[in-house]
Formats: structure tokens, sequence, C-alpha cells
């Protein structure tokens, strides 16, 4: 038995049936297959996982939970449907950016299409950072949710990946 199986609080039915996960109300139904089911839990098969954020909605037999990524690999997430009453203020935070995040990168692919070369110099970068901050409000209204702050997680995994320390 695996350290991973070992952790677990509820026994899971081993399953392998398509469902659907949902970013926000605007954003489209991605699918994907759903392993190891219990009232509590399941374990979600991607092709990749990379993009897809901590908190989502899954839908599974036309039922739609929230979902709270416990672990992941580069092809599977282990999620956790929270109760009503452990949905944390971030687990809301992130249901209300992931909408105008979705818009950001859709203003962002219309304002720098993507070219053959793909040679980028790091100012251009930098300059299309600075510009994707300045669009965030402009995201917010176009996704209907109120302006607020860029959200710093999105933030701190950019810094990583561009090799800043923090």
């Amino acid at each position: 038995m695996n350290a991973l199986a070992e952790q677990r609080k509820h026994v899971r039915k081993r399953v392998l049936r398509t469902v659907h996960i949902v970013l926000g109300d605007k954003a489209p139904k991605l699918e994907c297959t759903a392993r190891d089911l219990s009232a509590q839990g399941v374990r979600l098969c991607f092709s990749t996982t990379s993009g897809i954020p901590h908190a989502f909605d899954v839908i599974i037999g036309g039922s739609r939970k929230p979902a709270l990524s416990v672990w992941r690999t580069c092809t599977e997430i282990g999620v956790l449907f929270p109760e009503p009453s452990q949905r944390s203020g971030a687990f809301r935070q992130h249901e209300q950016d992931i909408v105008p995040l979705l818009e950001l990168l859709k203003m962002a692919s219309e304002t720098w299409p993507t070219s053959e070369g793909g040679d980028i110099s790091e100012s251009e970068i930098f300059r299309r950072d600075e510009a994707l901050l300045a669009m965030w409000p402009e995201a917010c209204r176009r996704a209907g949710v109120p302006v607020h702050e860029f959200p710093i997680g999105v933030i701190r995994r950019w810094q990583k990946e561009m090799g800043a320390s923090h």
C-alpha cells in the first residue's frame, strides 16, 4: 500500500468514467476521467494538469460539486469535495479570479498573436507582463466581476517560472 492510499480518510471505489470540471461560470467545461471516487473526493486524470487551478467544480453524473485539489502530478489531481462550511475565503477568491484570468488570456492572445519565430526578448516579456497587469481591470469588467487586485498567487507562480527567487 502506498503512502497516498494510507492518508485517505474514506474508502474510494475504483471507477473509469468521463466527467467535466468547470473553472468558472463563463468558462467552458473541461473533460477528464474520474478514478477512485468516493462521496468525499475523486482522482481526476488529464492529458496535463498545467493551468488547472487549486479550486474548481466537478460535474459527475449531472451533479456539480465544488472541489479543492489536495495533490497533483503532471497528469492527475486528487480532489476533496469540501462541505459548504469548509469553503474558505481563499476558495471563494479563486472562484472569483478564474473567469477574469481566462478573459485576460483571451485579451493577451488578441494583443500578441502567436508567431512562427517565437523568440521574444526579456525586455519584451517584461513589457508584456506590465501590459497584462494594466489590462487586468478591463478583464474583470468584461468578466462581470468587481475590479480587484491581480491575484498574488498568479504573480508568485509567474515569478517562480521566470526564475525570480522569493
